[in-house]
């Protein structure tokens, strides 16, 4: 006979409380939001120095248009505008390692958190196809023992119609083999693991509901030993999704980051050329290295305010 879909009635073996499961990994923020901000101050600092060289070179040129070669080593270690490009050189070198140290940071943020969200999946996978294997053994089980209730019930009633007529005999072997059926239910009933049906339809009908046994699996699992019974509640498509967001985030700031480095070689390329270069095209040379230094401090203030 088919098993009733509508009523519930089940009990559980306590369940096992593994080890607590930890936290989601948060990296600890401080010395990379430290960074961040030494970072954007140190490259507004260059910018401004980067723009005064630029300007200085302007006010030059308008004073001598003339054609000039590159200074020689020994003039450009006494050209004191030269000294000036070195330095923002040097310190956009220092700010690219400080960078180098961010989208480090950032990118093994977003690697742990990608890390714990494939770990944290395969042990909600694992509890959560367990849970489900004893719901369905359950529901398999409770099919095999309806059989025998149901025969037994109606074994019991042909007896008591027996008894009525007077078949004494035919009414006592009606009863043996009603408890012949009972001791075979009895037997089957101790293989019920965690999730167990019950006898509460009339004519012996087992109940077992098994869409209420998954619904309630999340809150009160029956867990292995070493497994949390919050599992199911803490670890669902939620909380791995928010994971997945997480590793994306920290991933695309690195990402960032890296642009902003980029941007800081473009300037310390243009520099190199504008004092190695002609002395009447120097501001030609500055002036997309003062951009580059202005691009990568726009992407580390978005990112430092993100």
């Amino acid at each position: 006979m088919p098993l009733l879909p509508t009523t519930t009635a089940s009990t559980r073996q306590p369940s096992h409380s593994g080890a607590q499961v930890k936290a989601a990994i948060v990296p600890d923020m401080g010395a990379v939001g430290v960074i961040g901000l030494i970072s954007v101050g140190a490259l507004g600092f260059l910018l401004a120095c980067g723009c005064w060289v630029l300007l200085q070179e302007i006010r030059r040129y308008r004073a001598d248009r003339a054609h000039a070669p590159a200074p020689e080593p020994e003039e450009a270690a006494l050209d004191r505008w030269n000294a000036w490009v070195v330095m923002v050189v040097a310190g956009i070198s220092v700010v690219g390692a400080l960078l180098a140290f961010w989208a480090s940071a950032d990118f093994s943020a977003a690697s742990s958190a990608s890390q714990q969200a494939l770990q944290e999946a395969t042990q909600y996978q694992t509890i959560k196809s367990e849970q489900d294997g004893f719901i369905n053994f359950g529901a398999d089980l409770t099919q095999t023992v309806q059989e025998h209730t149901v025969q037994e019930s109606t074994l019991y009633t042909e007896a008591a119609a027996a008894w009525s007529s007077g078949q004494a005999s035919l009414a006592e072997q009606l009863e043996a083999d009603a408890r012949a059926q009972g001791a075979v239910e009895r037997a089957l009933i101790s293989g019920y693991t965690c999730y167990w049906g019950s006898l509460e339809g009339a004519g012996g009908v087992m109940q077992y509901n098994v869409a209420e046994l998954q619904a309630s699996e999340v809150e009160s699992p029956c867990v292995l030993p070493g497994q949390d019974s919050s599992s199911l509640r803490t670890l669902g498509p939620s909380h791995q999704q928010a994971l997945t967001n997480s590793a994306a985030n920290d991933r695309s700031h690195a990402e960032a980051v890296v642009l902003a480095g980029a941007l800081l070689i473009l300037a310390v390329f243009c520099l190199t050329v504008s004092y190695l270069g002609p002395k009447h095209r120097r501001s030609l040379a500055v002036s997309p290295g003062v951009v580059s230094i202005a691009a990568a401090l726009v992407v580390a203030a978005a990112l430092g305010t993100s």
